[in-house]
């Protein structure tokens, strides 16, 4: 019998989830032992294939917002020469300079 994507992966889930007891499972859905562990094996790489996608987005949306966050910062800290000078003025004129 033919087993479409889905039932594989739901074989090979349910082998995973009864402690990779691909005997058992080879029993339950009348197929090998063979079989059961190689889609385990498929099913592994898929995971870990969308597992690692997964972390290399989160990371580059991490480093996004933190390169988002240091400009801001820049330019946050950047100084105005206009306000720079108006504020020397208001300075000299209080007698504080």
């Amino acid at each position: 019998m033919n087993y479409n994507e889905n039932q594989q992966k739901e074989i090979a889930q349910y082998a995973i989830e009864h402690d990779n007891n691909y005997k058992a499972t080879g029993k339950k859905y009348d197929i090998s032992y063979q079989q059961v562990a190689a889609w385990v094996r498929k099913y592994n790489k898929i995971s870990t294939k969308t597992e690692k996608t997964e972390t290399t987005k989160k990371t580059q949306e991490t480093k996004t917002t933190e390169t988002t966050q240091a400009s801001s910062l820049d330019i946050l800290n950047r100084k105005d020469p206009v306000l720079e000078a108006q504020l020397l003025d208001v300075k000299k004129r209080l007698g504080l300079i």
